[in-house]
């Protein structure tokens, strides 16, 4: 099985499954979150185990993510 990638428009990178958060491929709809189950048309899609499981930040957006995958510039949330 292969992943399909496309460039991303923002960072010009390769972006697999649903893309960057910065960024979203919308084709790749719908999808089941890997966190609650739930079936959906967002790619931006946030649910409250999301949120437990935050770890980065874009440093070119401020979007938040699980995975530094998902954005385009990734910085890890150094915790206190």
């Amino acid at each position: 099985m292969t992943i399909k990638t496309y460039p991303c428009p923002t960072c010009k990178a390769q972006a697999s499954g649903r893309g960057h958060l910065c960024h979203p491929d919308k084709t790749e709809t719908p999808f089941k979150c890997e966190f609650c189950g739930k079936q959906t048309n967002d790619p931006r899609h946030v649910c409250a185990k999301i949120l437990d499981n935050l770890e980065y930040y874009c440093k070119k957006c401020g979007r938040l993510a699980v995975y530094d995958t998902q954005l385009c510039e990734p910085e890890l949330i150094i915790g206190e």
